[in-house]
């Protein structure tokens, strides 16, 4: 959807430069240029949301890793100087504690492994005193609790970042469908009402507004051919554009394509042996995908005398 969106971006910007090409056009018309800035309004939030949506949390990724390695460090000489201390000690249950938070801090969770450290912690708390003897100091103990504690901190950053872009790609596609209704509902109106005066500028708002539309496709004209009376698709036959030297074959199903096609007016030309032969005007605006259906009168079939 997202990629949906932003080729629907990249038309606005399109239009955009259109329109202000073409805003000698508009300084008497106060209406169409009011619409005009609503659009540029509009177009300004949308490139603000797009950079705000898409804020990388690399850099806390980044922190995060290396505080994990420090963690894990950390945390093997806590259990080494635990696990000393529990045969030292014969101190059974110690070693089935160390045992359920070994196996957990060598989970590739970095929640389970992180749940895992604050558990250790609190042992290493429990026997502070004993773990001197074993090189596990109070310093270090307050160290290793600074690392869990800066771990969940850059958990609740990466998490805020994240709802902020979330929340902010919702925003960015309602704004995408308010635009959209504008322009259909009102500025394409306006714009319209140019044609007699200054195609050239109509043709140029319109091929920008209709790019959106062809980002993924491969085609730019694709038809159906059938049977006036029937709705049949129609197999076989030839299909021309007159004044250029494109044609294509219709499939058995009743189907034609053309890659490339001029912008402007052109005309169909298509002919089947056992139908009336068709001519079509079509309108294409730049980088227009179009699809069509092609209605064919069949031939009379003259009776015996």
């Amino acid at each position: 959807m997202i990629a949906r969106f932003l080729s629907k971006l990249q038309s606005y910007q399109h239009i955009d430069d259109a329109l202000e090409k073409y805003q000698s056009v508009f300084e008497t018309d106060e209406t169409t240029k009011s619409q005009i800035t609503i659009f540029t309004g509009y177009l300004v939030k949308l490139r603000v949301l797009q950079v705000d949506m898409n804020q990388s949390t690399k850099s806390v990724t980044k922190a995060k890793r290396e505080l994990f390695k420090e963690l894990t460090i950390k945390s093997k000489l806590i259990m080494i100087a635990l696990i000393r201390l529990a045969n030292a000690t014969n101190n059974q249950d110690l070693r089935i504690k160390l045992e359920e938070i070994q196996d957990q801090l060598a989970r590739r969770s970095q929640i389970v492994c992180l749940a895992a450290a604050f558990l250790l912690y609190e042992l290493t708390i429990e026997h502070a005193s004993e773990l001197e003897n074993y090189s596990i100091t109070a310093e270090f103990i307050t160290a290793y609790k600074k690392c869990i504690d800066d771990i969940e901190i850059l958990n609740a950053e990466k998490n805020l970042i994240l709802d902020h872009n979330k929340k902010n790609r919702k925003n960015f596609g309602e704004l995408i469908r308010t635009t959209d209704s504008f322009l259909k509902d009102q500025l394409d109106w306006s714009i319209e009402s140019y044609r007699a005066t200054n195609s050239e500028m109509v043709i140029a708002y319109y091929s920008a507004r209709k790019l959106n539309k062809v980002i993924n496709h491969h085609m730019a004209l694709r038809g159906l051919v059938v049977n006036k009376q029937t709705g049949e698709p129609i197999a076989n036959g030839d299909v021309s554009v007159l004044g250029t030297d494109l044609e294509t074959k219709i499939t058995k199903n009743g189907y034609f394509s053309f890659k490339n096609l001029p912008k402007g007016d052109f005309t169909l030309k298509v002919e089947n042996i056992r139908y009336e032969t068709e001519e079509v005007i079509i309108y294409r605006y730049l980088n227009e995908y179009l699809n069509i259906k092609i209605e064919m009168q069949p031939l009379q079939v003259p009776h015996p005398a």
